[in-house]
């Protein structure tokens, strides 16, 4: 079965460490690259919390938090043709919002004008939510040539059953050139309906768009390890290595490609 091509989103938050990042894949065999724009607006800060107990054992214990930055903080313009000029491999450009897990922190608005410059740019790929206002979405369409191809994406809760999922992927089906679709699965059932509605889209005679679909949470990782038997055409990984990226359900690019060689994916 044909594997399919490797994605891996950029980490960090800032142009310097998401551009370090990209080296990191490109070097590493990346297909792909994705650039989490929205992700530009948080700053990462460590947190000391005391640990509770007797007087004798109060400890501290360092942690992470993620805390959002203004939205002028960050140059647009420069940025884009920052990531344009220092990346060397097909990128997807995404720039999330809130309402569907993304950080960008700015009105609707604002976002769309920064999908509009990227495409202007001549981003290889563009990420296009399909809950955009139908009219925006159309605006932005319209700018894209056949250097841009737009991926229809879709993040939501859990699974629903088989027939709407598939329902899910025939309403896409014509708002972009791949269909990305992420689900959070926490419980095998979850996980089997994902399976099972890959499975009778890849038996459909008809050619359709190419299709990604991935989980996050606990049964994130086995939809991403198991992406060729599902169908997909794009897997999602990260360059990070740590237990958040398995808590997440997501999964690092070399551990990806291991998993593929031990289950014989090839």
């Amino acid at each position: 079965m044909p594997l399919p091509k490797v994605c891996v989103t950029l980490s960090g938050n800032t142009l310097e460490e998401m551009l370090e990042d990209a080296a990191l894949a490109t070097a590493a065999g990346a297909d792909l690259i994705e650039i989490r724009f929205d992700n530009l607006w948080l700053k990462k800060v460590e947190v000391i919390e005391e640990v509770q107990g007797d007087e004798q054992r109060k400890s501290k214990s360092k942690k992470w938090e993620y805390l959002p930055i203004p939205l002028e903080n960050v140059n647009v313009d420069s940025c884009i043709a920052a990531f344009k000029t220092g990346i060397t491999i097909p990128y997807i450009f995404t720039c999330r919002p809130r309402r569907q897990g993304g950080h960008f922190p700015g009105e609707e608005s604002g976002r769309i004008a920064i999908l509009e410059s990227a495409i202007k740019s001549g981003s290889p790929f563009i990420d296009l939510e399909v809950d955009i206002d139908s009219d925006e979405r159309m605006k932005l369409i319209s700018l894209v040539d056949d250097s841009t191809k737009v991926i229809a994406s879709e993040h939501g809760g859990s699974p629903p059953v088989v027939d709407e999922i598939l329902s899910q992927i025939d309403q896409m089906s014509s708002m972009g050139s791949i269909v990305k679709i992420c689900y959070r699965l926490t419980t095998k059932g979850g996980a089997l309906r994902v399976l099972e509605a890959a499975k009778l889209v890849g038996e459909r005679e008809d050619e359709g768009p190419e299709i990604c679909i991935m989980g996050i949470g606990e049964g994130g990782d086995w939809s991403r390890i198991h992406a060729p038997i599902l169908g997909s055409s794009l897997v999602y990984s990260t360059m990070e290595d740590s237990f958040d990226v398995i808590r997440q359900g997501r999964i690092n690019f070399e551990d990806l490609l291991i998993a593929w060689d031990l289950l014989e994916y090839e």
